[in-house]
């Protein structure tokens, strides 16, 4: 009896250092992912991120929005970082929330 519950603690450590193994990689690899471009200007927030790509000859640009992720899957409410971007015109009103300016 004594071996198995010895045996069944050595199962329970190895399966906490392997979540905790993979949970450290996926954190670490999220930032490569989610990485924005070299040559983007960036502004982050709280728990936000916006980063404008250079602009096009007509004034136009495109935003990036990374919301990073919260919370440990698995264990009460969570969200996974994601990434949306979308095109950007000085003539048109900004999103509210967002830098009210072209970020160099």
């Amino acid at each position: 009896m004594a071996a198995a519950l010895s045996r069944l603690s050595r199962v329970r450590e190895t399966v906490a250092a392997r979540s905790l193994l993979a949970v450290t990689m996926l954190v670490a690899s999220a930032g490569l992912v989610f990485a924005t471009p070299a040559n983007a200007g960036c502004e982050t927030q709280t728990t936000k991120q916006y980063c404008d790509l250079p602009p096009r000859p007509d004034g136009t640009w495109d935003r990036c929005r990374i919301i990073f992720g919260q919370g440990i899957r698995g264990i009460g409410s969570h969200r996974d970082t994601e990434m949306r971007c979308y095109p950007m015109d000085p003539e048109k009103s900004f999103p509210y929330g967002e830098p009210q300016h072209y970020i160099p």
